[in-house]
């Protein structure tokens, strides 16, 4: 990051905190920002739920990786009986000669 980006971006930083400051000073801005805190904190789920749905979506992929094991193993078995197969045609087509 070049000087300039850097300078701009802690004068942006330092505006923020400074109006920050500023704002909570009164009674009826800090009211405001610990309402909207609540609301934040209320819209989002429990701790509970969250672990809930890490649950769920650590069996969904533990299922989903089971089924790709079987299927590549299955994919893994086709083509070793083609290659054999492909083999067995391979020493039937060879001249009786050789």
């Amino acid at each position: 990051m070049n000087r300039k980006t850097a300078g701009l971006l802690m004068g942006v930083v330092v505006g923020v905190v400074t109006s920050l400051v500023v704002l909570l000073r009164g009674e009826k801005p800090r009211r405001f920002l610990q309402e909207r805190f609540q609301q934040l904190r209320g819209a989002l789920p429990k701790p509970e739920h969250v672990r809930q749905y890490a649950q769920q979506a650590a069996t969904r992929v533990s299922q989903v990786a089971g089924h790709a094991k079987g299927t590549a193993q299955q994919a893994m078995k086709k083509v070793k009986q083609a290659g054999s197969d492909l083999g067995e045609k391979a020493k039937q087509l060879t001249p009786v000669g050789n």
